[in-house]
Order: structure tokens, then sequence, then C-alpha cells
């Protein structure tokens, strides 16, 4: 598909728009943001708590400007204001979470423990007028370090003491006592006292009112695309008649950018996960109403339909632009070794196998916390409009391992492989498992996410002649691997997904076109449903990246000799810092070949 022809899958929307005026006035949302840092040097800190309101200091009127901004903005500007109205030298956002409150109930309470700390927040709220709340707030923190590092968990027992029965051990500490007037849509920051020298903590509230059970207004017309990205659609899916609908809802704010996905209706884990992540990278035309720029959630419907996908092809063939000029002498070198490529690819495809292996198995599975327990300490992600009404998209998942539910194993197998014409059957013969030998060889491993592998067809789904016209191909360089001269290629969708490849690197032997190694970015369409399941609801963008390795040699054909999987999530907020989901490594070796067919007269 040409990347000129702009394509899309039909899409069906129906706007909504954040309408505040329908709500219940008893129904409330309250957001808490803790902020840890230092103070400069020299000062004593504080010794009691402090209430900071847009008239304490000029640097927080910019707060109640940003009341009704997206999370991270209202948190930037928090920490600007800060910075600048105290005498800090460092200031971090070190949690965030939001409770609903009905008006009625007496006590609300929110227990989160982090890397080296547990924090217990209990709230006693009461109306004092029509736009005012008390909000008596009790912060204890306990004493000792013995958590998993996963938030929504309170690790020790004095601090969960706290939380049962409301009464305070030995290892807890009341940080706060506070009982701060709130004006409803008005962000408050409360000074900590810290009995740490030089250590400081801020916690900013804010109370919203919530969307209750009211119906939104339907809005006419929405917000018209500015920039669209094509959800992935994989030819595998296509040929199997995986298709229908996923329903989504879709947070856009007043500048047209998208802040939240959510998926209403699921169809494949793997097509919902491509569906929210081209969401994402939509932008949207501004909304306005009375003139002025609003938030609106979306309800978007993304039709995987194969008959729509081959009418978007053809027309981006047609529409794909004639090659001008001669070619140069590198595109005639990377022409001829695409060609070879795909020749020796051929060979691939058309070989009559039969072997038998044995495959070494390294896995080590990261679990972080449940559904349920991400549900009760993410951070929602909401759309927030200017006059302070809330809507819920999902929540916004912090990844830390659960030391105790990771999952460790190690396999020695026999591999067996049959491939005649399309007809592929393999199984692993469990020999050895996490060091115990098992003599009877009757077990068979059926993991799945090693059974959609096959790392031997691996080069064709990257290179082969029929899978050539998705990708755009570049010569990167000319270098040595394994001390064999290789040319290194980089294949890039035309789409931004080819069949779960979002990116690869190939390193092609000059001297007779094998591929002797291969790197891919992108999440695989079997086997990993559980991850990405946890992905769409954690609001998380996974990096997927797998590596074959082709140094066994037989009849001009080049085996492999291992592989690996590592799968990461981003640590937030940043994206460039990662921490670790899957790391499986597979070696392969003691070849047996009973049958290695390469002749062109082979059929498939």
């Amino acid at each position: 598909m040409s990347k000129k022809a702009g394509c899309f899958l039909p899409l069906a929307l129906g706007i909504i728009l954040l309408t505040p005026g329908l709500l219940p006035a008893e129904d409330f949302v309250i957001r808490v943001h803790l902020f840890q840092g230092t103070w400069a040097e020299g000062h004593p800190g504080l010794e009691e708590a402090v209430v900071l309101t847009a008239t304490s200091h000029p640097a927080m009127e910019t707060l109640k400007t940003k009341a009704g901004a997206p999370l991270d903005e209202l948190t930037a500007t928090a920490i600007d204001a800060l910075l600048e109205a105290q005498d800090l030298k460092t200031l971090d956002d070190v949690l965030a979470f939001e409770k609903r409150w009905n008006g009625s109930e007496p006590r609300l309470s929110e227990a989160v423990s982090m890397e080296n700390s547990s924090f217990l927040f209990i709230f006693t709220p009461a109306r004092l007028s029509p736009d005012t709340l008390r909000l008596r707030t009790v912060l204890f923190k306990s004493k000792e370090v013995g958590g998993t590092g996963k938030k929504g968990e309170v690790p020790t027992k004095e601090l969960w003491d706290v939380f049962v029965t409301g009464k305070v051990g030995d290892s807890a500490d009341i940080i706060l006592e506070a009982e701060p007037s709130l004006t409803i849509g008005e962000p408050v920051i409360i000074g900590i006292p810290s009995r740490r020298r030089g250590q400081a903590y801020f916690m900013m509230v804010q109370v919203s009112r919530g969307t209750g059970k009211a119906e939104p207004t339907e809005f006419a017309g929405g917000p018209r695309p500015l920039q669209k990205a094509t959800p992935a659609y994989p030819d595998e899916f296509r040929l199997r008649g995986v298709e229908g609908q996923v329903e989504l809802r879709v947070g856009v704010d007043e500048g047209g950018t998208v802040q939240g996905v959510k998926v209403l209706k699921s169809l494949h884990p793997y097509l919902d996960h491509a569906a929210v992540q081209a969401l994402k990278r939509w932008k949207f035309e501004p909304v306005l109403q009375n003139g002025t720029p609003v938030s609106v959630i979306i309800t978007m419907v993304v039709n995987f339909n194969r008959e729509a996908y081959r009418q978007l092809e053809e027309a981006a063939e047609k529409e794909r632009p004639p090659t001008a000029g001669p070619e140069s002498s590198s595109r005639a070198k990377l022409s001829t070794i695409l060609e070879k490529s795909a020749g020796y690819c051929q060979k691939l495809t058309d070989s009559a196998l039969d072997y038998i292996c044995e495959e070494t198995i390294r896995d080590v599975f990261y679990n972080f916390t449940t559904k349920e327990e991400m549900e009760k300490s993410g951070i929602v992600i909401s759309m927030v409009s200017g006059t302070g009404s809330v809507s819920q998209l999902g929540i916004s998942f912090i990844p830390s391992h659960n030391l105790k539910r990771t999952e460790k194993n190690e396999y020695v197998c026999d591999y067996l492989l049959v491939k005649k014409g399309d007809r592929i059957e393999d199984r692993r013969i469990i020999l050895q498992e996490n060091g115990r030998e098992l003599p009877d060889r009757t077990k068979l491993l059926e993991e799945k996410r090693l059974s959609t592998l096959l790392p031997f067809l691996a080069p064709v789904r990257l290179i082969g002649r029929e899978r050539q016209p998705l990708f755009d191909y570049r010569l990167l360089k000319e270098e040595k691997v394994q001390g064999r001269d290789v040319y290194v290629i980089e294949a890039t969708p035309k789409t931004g997904d080819a069949g779960g490849i979002e990116y690869g690197k190939l390193w092609v032997e000059r001297k007779n076109f094998r591929i002797l190694k291969i790197e891919t970015t992108g999440v695989p369409l079997e086997g990993y449903e559980s991850v990405l399941e946890e992905i769409i609801h954690g609001n998380l963008k996974p990096r997927f990246i797998t590596t074959y390795v082709f140094l066994v040699e037989n009849k001009g054909l080049a085996f492999p000799s291992s592989a690996a999987i590592r799968v990461d999530y981003p640590r937030f907020p940043s994206a460039y810092f990662f921490i670790e989901k899957i790391r499986t490594t597979v070696r392969y070796n003691k070849y047996k070949f009973f049958t290695v067919e390469t002749e062109s007269g082979i059929k498939k």
C-alpha cells in the first residue's frame, strides 16, 4: 500500500461533548498528586502543614488557569509554580490518583506502595456550600522498606493495620493532618512537614464535579481529522477470515490531540492493539463551543474488512508514481540484492524438510499485577472540561516487577520439523525441564509463544518475493558477520506495520545471498494475547524485539543457530526508560537432517 495514498479503514464516529450542566451536584472526583523534592541548602523545611492557594504567591495563580488541563500539563504547571514560590532545589512528581465521592461516603482511602516507601491517604470530605468542600486529610508513611515496588499494594503489616483498623503502629508515621477548604475546580497545594532534614513533600488536591449517571449530550458534526494513521490488518488475518469491528472511546483535548483510547468492543487482541495504537496517532481539528475549544469524547468503530482493504491496496497501486530517470548505482545494487534474496527465500519456501535438533530455551516472564489491582492502583486517564467535569477513559499503569509472580523456565528439547509443500509440522519433546531429566520423552512443550516462532522461514516474512511490495528497503552498509561479507538491509513497512513487523534489518551474505541474521521490532500476531490485553488496559506502548541468527548450513540453506525475543514496557512517565516484561532466548544445535530438498521442481 502506498504511503501517498493516505488510505484508512472505514470509521463510524459518534461524538460526545462533556456537558457538566446535567451532572448531579453530589457526585465529585478528587484528584491527588504527591510531589517529593529537596529544599535549598540551609532551608529548615516545614514544621507544620501549609496550605498554598492562588493568593499565596503570584506563581500559584497559574494553577487556577490550568484547572481543566490534561494531567501531565497540570502536573508540570504545579512543579514550576512550587519551584518558583518555594525555596526548593529539586521537585519531582511521585504519584497521582483519583477518588470518586458520591457526597455521602464518610471516608475515602487510598494505599500506595512505591519502591522505597509506602503511603496511606485517608480523606473525610464534607460539603460546606454548593461550590466548596472541606477535606480532612490524614497521610501515613511507613517507616519500613518492604514493598514489592508495585503500586496499589500495602506491603507492611503496620500500614495495613492502619488501613483496616485506623490504629497507628510503631512502624507508621502520620506525616500530614490538614483540613483544607476547597473550591470546586481549583487546585490547592499543601506543604507537608518532614522529619528528614532537606526532604520536601507537597500534595496537590483538586475537586471536580463528576459525570455521575447523566447522559452526555450528542454533539453534531464532530472534529475533522487532520492527520490519520492506518490500523494494521495483516494478510494472515485476512486470509483466515478474521474480520469485524473494534469499537473504541477516544478522548480528544482542546487542541485536537488524542489523550486516551479505551476499547469498548473487542475483536482480536492484536487487532484491538492495532486500532488503539493507530488512533493515538490521529490529530483532529479542535471542536469549538461558543467560540472556545473544548474537549470531546468520540466513539469510533474500526471496521476490519477484507474487501475494503483490497480496494485500498488497488487504489494505492494505481496512485504509485512511476520511477523517474535511470537508477543510480546504489539503487541498482539494492535491486539486485532484493531479487537474489527473494530467490533464496523461494528456496526456503519450496524446500521439503525433515530434521531434528536440540533446542535450549531460557524463558523469563515478569508479572506486575492483576487487572483488578491495576484498576485500583493505576493513574486514571480522564478528559477534564474547562468547567471541571471529568470523564474517565482508562488508566495509566506504572509497571514494576513483582518478583513473587515472576515465571522462569529452562528447557532442553528435541525440536522436530517436517515440511512438505505448504504443510508444516513441528513439535518439542522435553528432555530436561528446569534442570530435571525427563527420560520417558513423552511430554511435549506446547507454549504458544514458541510455536509461532518458526525461525527457519523468518526470512520469507521480511524479504520474500510476495512480501517485498509491503516494504521500502534501503542498503545501509556492508560489513562482516562471523568473517563473512554481508549487506545490511533496512526494511520499513509502507503502512507502518506489515504482519506484526514495524521495522526490520537483514544481514545478507554477499557470496550467495543467504540471510544470516534478522532483527525486527513489532508485536507478533499470535502467542502474546495476555500481553496485548495488559498493554491496552494499562495504556502502555511496548517494545518487541525479535532476533534470528542463521549459521548452520546444509545443502545451500542456512538454518537457525539462535533466536531471541525481548518485550519491554515503558516506565512512566518517560518512554526512554524501559522495564523488562519477557526475555526468551533459544539455541539450536546437534542437527540431524533426514530430508532437505530444494529443487525448483518441488511445488508449493
